[in-house]
């Protein structure tokens, strides 16, 4: 090889060794991923057509039922959020148990191996989807009080309690977290359901029962702040009792779960 051909052989660039750091999957990409699992499962699809169907129920049975002088959208949203607050928080559950119930905890971690990035993805799509089910549900009740005012004499009036409507997605988005935490808990779909149902029920028995616990059981009385809430009548002495309740019934839980999920082999 001659001086000129080595002096052009060391002239061309060589690619560089190092890899670049890898940027990961975009979160909100990641949670679409999410939310496409919550809603491809022959399970979370059935649960929201359970859903709409039980809302759109309770709400016809309202308009029919109700006296003509109290049927208002407002009353209308109150009663369609009944079904809504019992199931939708089981969606939170299925997020958080699916990767391994379904043994794709792998994959999903091989994609992403960072966790709690994929927890928070879970968190938030179900709680978008959560929001979305209560926007329907208004529009629903919305298109039904134009039925009652129609066909029913109802109330014209269609001024809406912010408070109310405001209380009731807050309570939804709320209710959805202490799913996904009692899923991430648990890590399985039965047990978590059972004791997301059982086990503030159980202690709000308890509190009404037991008069020496009566007074600081209000503080970790969620199902009580809650409801609450969804009427919205919260007053300044409220909101201290909801953010303890909150920190016993989803920030323990939720804790817990990450740290199962950080540790535990897919």
């Amino acid at each position: 090889m001659t001086t000129r051909d080595t002096t052009r052989t060391a002239s061309i660039p060589r690619p560089s060794t190092a890899s670049a750091p890898p940027t990961g999957i975009p979160f909100m990409r990641l949670a679409a991923v999410e939310l496409r699992k919550q809603l491809d499962t022959r399970a979370g699809t059935w649960l929201l057509v359970a859903i709409a169907l039980i809302s759109g129920a309770l709400i016809a049975l309202s308009v029919v039922t109700s006296e003509r002088g109290t049927l208002t959208w407002t009353s209308l949203v109150s009663s369609a959020s009944v079904g809504q607050l019992t199931l939708l928080p089981l969606i939170g559950v299925m997020a958080a148990t699916s990767e391994w119930s379904a043994r794709t905890a792998l994959t999903t971690f091989t994609l992403e191996p960072r966790r709690l990035r994929v927890t928070m993805a879970k968190v938030f799509s179900a709680s978008g989807l959560g929001v979305l089910v209560s926007l329907v549900t208004i529009a629903m009740s919305a298109l039904l009080n134009v039925v009652a005012i129609l066909a029913f004499d109802a109330d014209d009036s269609w001024s809406v309690d912010l408070a109310v409507v405001a209380g009731v997605a807050l309570t939804v988005v709320l209710l959805v977290m202490q799913g996904v935490a009692f899923g991430l808990a648990f890590l399985s779909t039965p047990i978590a359901i059972v004791a997301y149902l059982a086990l503030p029920s159980v202690w709000s028995i308890l509190s009404l029962t037991i008069e020496a616990i009566r007074e600081p059981a209000e503080w970790l009385d969620l199902n009580s702040m809650l409801a609450t809430l969804s009427m919205g009548e919260m007053t300044a002495d409220s909101w201290p009792k909801l953010l303890v309740a909150l920190a016993v019934w989803i920030g323990i839980p939720m804790g817990i779960g990450l740290w199962r999920t950080a540790r535990r082999e897919p």
